[in-house]
């Protein structure tokens, strides 16, 4: 992918985050924008986080709108090189599954169950702001068979955070604004 061209899809989801768009609305937006460059199989799933515990507090992937509650619990209680609030604690905020596993994800819970839905590969990016903040994460799979991610798939993916976490951070703060608001005008 030139240049050019990941500079519009990162000007793209900048104007779509200042939009202040509610999460899911923002969430399609930014799949709509990605998904074109990445292959990945049944859909991009989005993660929020709480910046402050990297806890998972929402998931959205309109291909499975219900993630296993098994998967969920792997992120937090298993014992593997490869979660989402691990890569979002590391220097580098991105991760593969086969980097993270030297190659050989079979000894990994994540990959066995990620294999039983149909995927096999797995990219993890940490949605940090510039300051660090993780606000959210994305994951992209890929089927058994698919080609491994590209360097320069990884850089598109890496180069995005920033603007992805900022348009996770905003529609998270103004659903809480608008959720207050709509209580003190009840009251």
């Amino acid at each position: 992918m030139s240049t050019g061209a990941r500079e519009r899809v990162a000007d793209r989801l900048a104007a779509v985050a200042a939009e202040g768009l509610d999460l899911v609305a923002f969430w399609r937006e930014a799949e709509d924008a990605i998904a074109p460059h990445v292959p990945h199989y049944l859909g991009l799933c989005w993660f929020t986080l709480d910046p402050a515990s990297l806890l998972i507090t929402s998931h959205f992937n309109e291909a499975m709108p219900e993630a296993p509650a098994e998967m969920l619990a792997m992120e937090h209680y298993g014992d593997d090189v490869h979660d989402v609030p691990g890569v979002a604690r590391s220097r580098d905020g991105l991760s593969t599954l086969h980097d993270a596993s030297g190659g050989d994800p079979s000894g990994s819970p994540r990959w066995r169950a990620n294999m039983q839905l149909g995927g096999d590969q797995e990219l993890i990016a940490a949605l940090r702001t510039p300051r660090g903040e993780a606000w959210g994460a994305l994951t992209v799979h890929r089927e058994p068979g698919a080609p491994m991610f590209t360097a320069d798939e990884v850089a598109f993916v890496r180069a995005l955070t920033p603007v992805l976490a900022e348009g996770a951070r905003r529609a998270l703060l103004l659903g809480v604004r608008a959720t207050r608001t709509r209580r003190t005008h009840r009251a």
